[in-house]
């Protein structure tokens, strides 16, 4: 290879046979050209910390002289301060695929929901939730890596879902925010610290004040209506529905304050019919809320024992779950028979607003509605043991308002079966 010293021009290394072969810049000193053969390269070389070290700039064509011999003044002169380049560039190449590396490691939306879902025992509704959420309303973030999200995304999306229903956009991003509160603390690197941003994006909501004000719904079915509901579900029929599952299904609401999910899964082994009791699991502690029957439910509960073997209490050959899911259907037909339009949730308040009414303690009342005490400094409320006779009482109470005229007819009616 040639050791000689050119002036490099454009001209001299273009006209350059690709022999291979060195040729030093007379101007640059530490600049040259390298020719293989099948390419030329830019080079730079000078001794870093003693050590004769030779970098590689680019090859000719890609770069231009101009360009080439301004970056080799760069280099020679990092090189002038025992920086070697070669190093440098190996620890570039290292951390972009540490980077690359540590990017693969981190969860697309849809891998972070599967994690949480794995590791969460999350009851049945919400799991269900959440899925609605995932493939519902947040299905075209799923391939995004969670940490990709930002603010302004967060704030475009809760915008878009609010369009459709304030509730439904604001339970979206809080359950994106679990989610990503969940990662934070799951996908850790090799020295236990998060990959991901510890500041969850859907705080921007809050300190721009965006989250959507939902006004909780009060509506129930006043006294004066009932009579015209009762007489609505006492008559209805559905021709594919056996042993009035779905009636008494409403009839258990009303007269329970159950929520709808909790009654529908109601199975035998909840119910006492020795000592005529009833129990559901409240799906927000997971805690047994167990209530005395009063006369009408009890009954209503040894019919349809003696009608049903299975499991439920309220099955349904259609359903997967083996019992009655969300009869919004039969809802409807009922609302419009009696022009009383109810929800499932309205039948717990009506149940709340009777029980509320009544002539009885407030420790009765949140017994029977199964509510804890606000009040902490309340030590009396650890003490008092409400008795089964006082609650069955409030009970038959709560039946004699709702049911009126159709209580004892239909008792008479079921102890025939």
């Amino acid at each position: 290879m040639s050791s000689s010293r050119v002036k490099l021009t454009k001209s001299f290394i273009d006209q350059l046979e690709l022999v291979p072969a060195i040729y030093r810049d007379s101007e640059l000193i530490g600049f040259a050209i390298r020719v293989n053969a099948s390419y030329k390269t830019y080079i730079v070389e000078k001794k870093v910390l003693g050590k004769t070290v030779r970098s590689t700039i680019g090859l000719h064509g890609n770069l231009t002289l101009v360009q080439a011999r301004e970056i080799a003044r760069e280099r020679l002169a990092k090189m002038s301060q025992g920086i070697n380049p070669n190093e440098e560039k190996r620890k570039a190449i290292a951390d972009e695929k540490a980077k690359s590396d540590l990017s693969k490691r981190k969860p697309t939306l849809e891998e972070a929901f599967e994690n949480y879902f794995e590791h969460k025992n999350l009851k049945p509704r919400t799991l269900f939730d959440y899925k609605i959420v995932l493939n519902n309303y947040l299905d075209d973030w799923k391939a995004i890596k969670l940490d990709e999200i930002s603010r302004s995304m967060i704030q475009q999306k809760h915008t878009e879902l609010s369009k459709r229903s304030m509730a439904q956009a604001n339970m979206a991003m809080r359950v994106f925010r679990a989610i990503y509160n969940y990662s934070v603390e799951h996908y850790l690197d090799e020295n236990d610290k998060p990959l991901l941003d510890a500041h969850n994006p859907v705080k921007t909501l809050t300190a721009k004040n965006a989250w959507n004000k939902i006004k909780r719904r009060k509506s129930y079915i006043n006294e004066d209506q009932l009579p015209d509901w009762i007489k609505a579900v006492f008559e209805y029929s559905d021709r594919g529905q056996k042993n009035e599952t779905n009636r008494d299904f409403l009839l258990t609401l009303i007269l329970t304050g159950f929520r709808r999910d909790e009654c529908e899964s109601i199975a035998w082994s909840s119910i006492d019919l020795k000592y005529g009791h009833i129990t559901s699991i409240d799906p927000k502690n997971g805690e047994p809320h167990t209530l005395p029957m009063g006369d009408f439910l009890f009954e209503l509960m040894k019919k349809r024992r003696r009608q049903i073997q299975g499991e439920w209490v309220f099955p349904s050959a259609k359903s997967t779950a083996g019992h009655i899911v969300n009869i919004s259907k039969v809802r409807n037909k009922i609302n419009e028979s009696c022009g009383i339009h109810f929800t499932f949730h309205d039948l717990r308040r009506t149940f709340g607003s009777i029980a509320e009414n009544l002539d009885y303690g407030r420790y009765t009342i949140k017994r029977l509605l199964n509510h804890k005490e606000d009040d902490d400094r309340d030590v009396t409320a650890g003490y008092i043991q409400v008795s089964d006779k006082k609650l069955r009482e409030a009970m038959n109470a709560i039946e004699d308002i709702v049911l009126g005229g159709y209580k004892a007819k239909y008792i008479k009616e079921m102890r025939k079966f």
